[in-house]
């Protein structure tokens, strides 16, 4: 066995989920999809402006995705897995597109948001952002696939700090592309907004970007066998596709049900790979504590019977 799926035995995450990980995993996305049934009939209708709603939300949908970005490098230094960067990598690249769609939404910072925002440019990044994320899934996926049928071809990257300092560029320089083009280069784009409802255009749009996001938890459930990783993956794109069908999909622009409703999805969704770590963070730390402690007694147990 490669030296990666040696290190990954270490990690609760990368362990073969059990039955109670299943059953809450599929409580948490069929919850998710009752809520969205039940909201869609009220997707478009309109709710009263709250300026503040947006950086609250999106503060601390930032935070969360910065906070398991790190937790997923750290993962990776320990495991060097490229399946393990390529995700690490998918949740900096959320967060630093979602700090452009932050910057740039109208009214907020400016009138006409900051960045040099046009009427065009939120929606485009809000677009990007949700259809990145799935796309670095669908890497993610694939990659452990081949490391787990074929590990001699994909052995444990060598961790340097030019790799970490080259991926985090990479990442954060295509999200500022994006970023770019929906606003220097929006002229490019079809338009998806007329003030605050959308055009025909975001049906295409955002019925393709819906589609990416489908096409990820497909991906990874077919990527055999799953980790308890996968497990919490598969329901995050569970309420990532709620998100994108309550907030561009079946709603009809901004301030109405669907657009609260869906980031308030989007936010739960953020959350869940950054609790499943932080869990694991205090199990692991919990373990290490009794071990510590067991090879103690060990130790004073050779030092009586040398002594006897």
């Amino acid at each position: 066995m490669s030296e990666t799926l040696d290190m990954q035995r270490g990690l609760l995450l990368s362990l073969s989920p059990g039955r109670r990980t299943y059953w809450m995993a599929q409580a948490v996305a069929v919850l998710s999809l009752v809520v969205l049934l039940s909201a869609v009939p009220f997707a478009k209708v309109q709710l009263a402006q709250l300026p503040l709603f947006v950086p609250i939300y999106e503060s601390a949908l930032i935070l969360n995705d910065l906070v398991t970005a790190a937790l997923l490098f750290g993962q990776f230094a320990i495991t060097r897995s490229r399946a393990m960067l390529a995700l690490a990598s998918g949740y900096l690249f959320t967060a630093a597109t979602a700090l452009g769609h932050l910057l740039s939404f109208p009214g907020l910072f400016a009138p006409g948001g900051l960045l040099g925002a046009g009427p065009q440019s939120t929606a485009w990044i809000y677009m990007f952002w949700h259809a990145g994320f799935p796309l670095f899934v669908i890497a993610y996926a694939v990659l452990k696939g081949r490391e787990e049928r074929e590990p001699d071809r994909f052995p444990a990257y060598t961790l340097t700090r030019k790799t970490a300092l080259c991926t985090v560029a990479a990442v954060l320089g295509a999200s500022a592309a994006c970023v770019a083009l929906a606003t220097a280069g929006a002229h490019l784009l079809p338009p998806i907004m007329a003030a605050n409802r959308y055009t025909p255009n975001m049906a295409i749009v955002a019925g393709s970007t819906w589609g990416i996001s489908v096409a990820a938890l497909i991906v990874l459930w077919r990527t055999r066998p799953h980790l308890t990783l996968d497990v919490w993956l598969m329901v995050v794109l569970c309420v990532w596709i709620c998100d994108v069908a309550l907030s561009t999909v079946f709603n009809g622009g901004r301030y109405d049900l669907g657009f609260y409703a869906g980031r308030v999805f989007g936010l739960l969704g953020a959350s869940f790979v950054l609790l499943s770590l932080l869990i694991e963070n205090t199990v692991l730390h919990s373990r290490l504590a009794a071990a510590r402690a067991e090879l103690k007694q060990l130790a004073a147990g050779d030092v009586g019977d040398r002594q006897g």
